[in-house]
């Protein structure tokens, strides 16, 4: 196992401390994604959301999206 980059570790840090408030059911190419609503706010102002891809573009092993 390779160990996380630098912006990995700082991308999953602003997750900590976060709390789970519902799960939010959209679609992706016909598939169910649960989309996870998170208390607080982006960086943009909106609802604090966290979804689970194959990778950052979609394609390869997990990576949790978000946009804190």
């Amino acid at each position: 196992m390779s160990a996380p980059t630098q912006v990995e570790r700082q991308h999953y840090a602003k997750l900590i401390g976060r709390q789970i408030t519902a799960i939010i059911w959209e679609e992706l190419e016909g598939q169910a994604l649960p989309v996870l609503l998170l208390d607080g706010w982006d960086r943009d102002g909106n609802a604090a959301t966290a979804t689970v891809l194959a990778d950052a573009e979609g394609n390869g092993p997990g990576h949790l999206d978000h946009s804190l």
